[in-house]
């Protein structure tokens, strides 16, 4: 659960870095399992324009039993409860990968116009929760975000390309993205914050809140492990050519808490 201060904060500024919650013995075994999927050929997996790369991997709760155990650690999906005020189910799970040297831009952009133009939410009563499973740093691609932009409510953006290429938001050049006149003045009124931590910390933020992140230009990867948790009051409408399984999660029963331990 989040502490009072930690909770305000997330309502306020659209995200909140909850220091050092995963131990390193755990930490490890994510990262082993990490790396298992990586090496992995299935739909889910994502690569950078160079076509060797790792750039994401996901629907990692469907194919891993860890990952499925991460999702509903008491540490995360009390928050997630306590955020949204409701029983929840895992809507989506990923990991971006940012590899050091080849890790490729985020253009800006809001979570949610996704979820609800191409699958149907209804609201946006959703939530991400990341986990650093490396340190993020000023120079290794960290999240980017305009504080407080999740108050705008939806920023209006036109889609990039036609059909149901649901693979090209999943590179660099987005559907959903801002025009750099849109992303210059809403930054000019709030700034523009990068959300930084130990590997093993948390990373919690709306989804209408506006970020994106830069090429990791640095020796050391920025992996970043991302669990979004949907209200089970807010299970999408039907839409027609719905996105992957591996996307938009069709199972959208009330998660338990796992109490055994992540290595159990």
């Amino acid at each position: 659960m989040l502490t009072d201060s930690q909770f305000a904060t997330y309502h306020t500024e659209g995200f909140v870095v909850v220091p050092d919650v995963i131990p390193p013995a755990d930490l490890a075994l994510v990262r082993d399992d990490v790396e298992t999927l990586f090496a992995l050929d299935h739909p889910g997996r994502m690569l950078e324009t160079d076509g060797t790369t790792v750039r994401g991997v996901h629907g990692c709760h469907q194919v891993s039993s860890l990952f499925d155990r991460l999702t509903r650690l008491p540490r995360l999906l009390g928050a997630a409860e306590q955020v949204l005020e409701s029983k929840v189910y895992v809507y989506q799970s990923k990991v971006n990968a940012k590899l050091a040297l080849r890790g490729d831009v985020w253009p800006w952009h809001q979570d949610y116009i996704f979820w609800e133009r191409e699958d149907g939410m209804r609201t946006p009563r959703a939530m991400n929760i990341a986990l650093f499973l490396d340190d993020a740093t000023d120079f290794n691609g960290p999240l980017l975000f305009l504080p407080g932009s999740h108050l705008l409510g939806t920023v209006r953006t036109e889609r990039r390309s036609a059909g149901d290429d649901w693979a090209a938001n999943l590179k660099a050049d987005l559907n959903y993205q801002l025009s750099p006149r849109q992303l210059a003045s809403v930054a000019a009124d709030l700034g523009i914050r990068a959300a930084t931590g130990t590997a093993g910390s948390l990373l919690l933020f709306d989804p209408r809140l506006i970020h994106g992140s830069g090429t990791n230009m640095s020796p050391q990867d920025r992996r970043l492990l991302l669990i979004t948790y949907n209200s089970v009051d807010n299970v999408p409408v039907p839409v027609p050519n719905p996105r992957p399984e591996f996307l938009v999660s069709t199972d959208t029963t009330a998660l338990t808490a796992w109490e055994a331990g992540l290595g159990a």
